[in-house]
């Protein structure tokens, strides 16, 4: 039986590398007093900020926000959370007798439809593939999500003794948060049209790296620079149409360089991604403000 919404505290369904939670605090300070007509957010990963958004602004908020990744298997895992929950936990519960009775490996090999050998083996599809992403995201190294050249998941195991795959009770309060279907969605980050004047949108995108190795954290097939110059060109035409824009993004010179235009603020996050321990901890990271924001 699903559980009544009784807040907007809701936990993200998955650990997602470069998440925003621990610096929702800090990016709440440039929009806790804004009253956007909606809000939209083109690279949607763990939903820290939206969730807050709800939160803070008003939970009337998911009636006409707009989610949307490019990445198919999120943007359907979030689909059929909002749209069948119960189905989704039954999934992942039997899924996770299988983790522990085969082991990661055999859940990630049917999860990209390729074993060891490299044969073709029948892959999750539908439901079970969304609840397999869950559970490989939750046993898999640090809740990182990275696939190679030909598109294939190849994070390595965790180190994890007993993991929680799914909390069933935050997993039925996010399925009512979650907006409706239509505004789900999976597309480029410039092809969401329906963006106007007083709307609110926060980017969240692959970030560039800082140096030749650390780009382990991307996401996505490729987000270079061209992406990246595509992107600060989008941001710059929807500050121009008085959109409220913030955009998250590496300390890197080059992003410096493509945004001087624009107030950047350098703020510090946890990153636990380094397989080296002792090349993890704080980390600067540039949160970028358009106009309007830093009007307020």
């Amino acid at each position: 039986m699903a559980t009544v919404l009784t807040g907007t505290d809701v936990k993200p369904v998955l650990k997602w590398a470069g998440g925003k939670r621990e610096l929702v605090p800090e990016i709440r300070e440039f929009y806790k007093n804004l009253s956007p007509t909606k809000y939209v957010e083109p690279f949607f990963g763990g939903g820290a900020v939206y969730f807050d958004i709800l939160k803070t602004l008003g939970i009337q908020h998911k009636e006409t926000a707009i989610i949307n990744d490019v990445n198919q298997d999120l943007i359907d895992m979030y689909r059929n959370i909002k749209s069948n929950p119960k189905e989704l936990l039954y999934c992942c519960n039997n899924l996770k007798k299988e983790y522990e009775e085969h082991g990661y490996y055999f859940l990630r090999e049917k999860f990209n439809g390729l074993d060891s050998n490299k044969n073709n083996i029948e892959r999750f599809e539908g439901i079970e593939r969304s609840a397999a992403l869950i559970v490989i995201n939750r046993t898999c190294f640090n809740g990182l999500y990275r696939v190679n050249s030909n598109g294939f998941f190849n994070v390595p195991k965790g180190s994890y003794k007993n993991p929680r795959i799914v909390d069933e009770d935050n997993l039925y309060k996010l399925s009512n948060l979650l907006p409706k279907m239509e505004n789900i969605r999976c597309q480029e980050f410039d092809e969401i049209k329906d963006i106007n004047k007083g709307d609110f949108v926060y980017f969240d995108p692959p970030y560039y790296p800082l140096n030749e190795t650390s780009s382990f954290t991307a996401y996505s097939s490729s987000f270079g620079k061209n992406e990246q110059i595509r992107l600060k060109d989008y941001f710059k035409k929807l500050n121009e149409s008085g959109v409220y824009v913030i955009l998250s993004n590496s300390s890197s010179p080059f992003i410096e360089e493509i945004y001087s235009e624009f107030q950047i603020l350098k703020i510090y996050a946890g990153r636990n991604i380094n397989s080296k321990a002792q090349k993890r901890g704080k980390i600067p990271e540039f949160l970028i403000l358009g106009d309007s924001v830093v009007s307020q």
